[in-house]
């Protein structure tokens, strides 16, 4: 048998395979930057091969590295299962998870048919809430939620990273339209309770790209993002809001997005208990949450906007 390389090696290619960066994959680790480097680089030692291009800003798997990849990711869930067999943790039952509202009936919910069909024996309870739950008071398994997790006995995955552009109603402004006419045309805003100038707003979103802020209307401001969504679907203006928020209307052409240009929010997180991130549902629905932010940022949307 060929001799089997180091298990910090293959773990640290299994998680950059997912995240496609050092950076994140060292997060999701618990360690640098540098030691990932170290481990990946190792490991394409052993077998004499490169297995990542490392581009300018991203990562891309070589030839090779799109060979072994099959195998490591088929042999940790392989490594899952047994080991949630050895906890008599079966993959059937409620699977009660938490999140926003706007995230759950606009990417989270459109998806989930996909997760059913895959694991027919599990029954996923969905609580839209915009207040944080408690996981044992609220029987909670896992969350998902942005903004950077700081709870030391909390287990967070990076799931998605959010960006913030214009979208409006197809009709609404022309075919490649001037960022000039927006300045004549209603604009529309998500301002939420404790919404500051850190916020992404329309004055931010101009000063980025160099274009002076002046409006020849006032700006139309929603306490909810659906507001703003619904509105912006309605023709009543463009409206700067979440890509992700709007996913659904822009997937299903209700909405456009006019321009080419987006500011990075949030980031999204699935979070639960320490104690309970090896358990088969919370795994087997985090490796398809995984993959389904994947599909994400390989589509139309993520291929233009979002950042691998």
């Amino acid at each position: 048998m060929p001799q089997i390389p180091s298990l910090k090696s293959i773990q640290a290619f299994e998680v950059v395979v997912r995240r496609l960066s050092f950076k994140d994959a060292a997060e999701e680790l618990h360690v640098t930057p540098t030691a990932i480097s170290h481990q990946i680089k190792n490991l394409e030692e052993h077998f004499g091969v490169a297995l990542f291009h490392r581009l300018p800003r991203s990562l891309r798997l070589t030839k090779e590295g799109e060979i072994y990849a099959p195998f490591i990711r088929d042999a940790f869930e392989k490594l899952n299962a047994g080991s949630a067999a050895l906890l008599n943790d079966d993959l059937d039952g409620t699977l009660t998870i938490t999140t926003t509202n706007s995230f759950a009936s606009n990417w989270l919910v459109p998806r989930l048919k996909r997760f059913s069909e895959q694991n027919p024996l599990i029954a996923v309870k969905v609580l839209g809430s915009d207040e944080l739950l408690t996981f044992p008071k609220d029987n909670i398994d896992l969350a998902i939620r942005y903004g950077e997790p700081d709870h030391v006995d909390l287990h967070a995955a990076w799931i998605l990273d959010d960006y913030v552009s214009a979208v409006c109603a197809p009709d609404y402004l022309p075919t490649s339209p001037e960022l000039s006419m927006l300045q004549k045309g209603q604009l529309i805003q998500y301002e939420w309770t404790g919404f500051s100038d850190k916020d992404p707003s329309w004055e931010g979103w101009f000063q980025n790209q160099g274009f002076g802020f002046a409006p020849q209307k006032p700006v139309n401001t929603f306490s909810e993002e659906h507001m703003c969504i619904s509105a912006a679907r309605d023709g009543h203006g463009v409206a700067l809001v979440s890509l992700i928020a709007a996913a659904r209307d822009l997937e299903e052409k209700r909405l456009v997005a006019p321009f080419d240009y987006s500011v990075k929010n949030k980031s999204y997180y699935l979070v639960c208990p320490k104690s309970s991130a090896n358990r088969a549902k919370v795994q087997v629905f985090q490796d398809w949450l995984l993959d389904e932010a994947d599909l994400f940022r390989d589509s139309v949307i993520g291929q233009r906007f979002f950042e691998k």
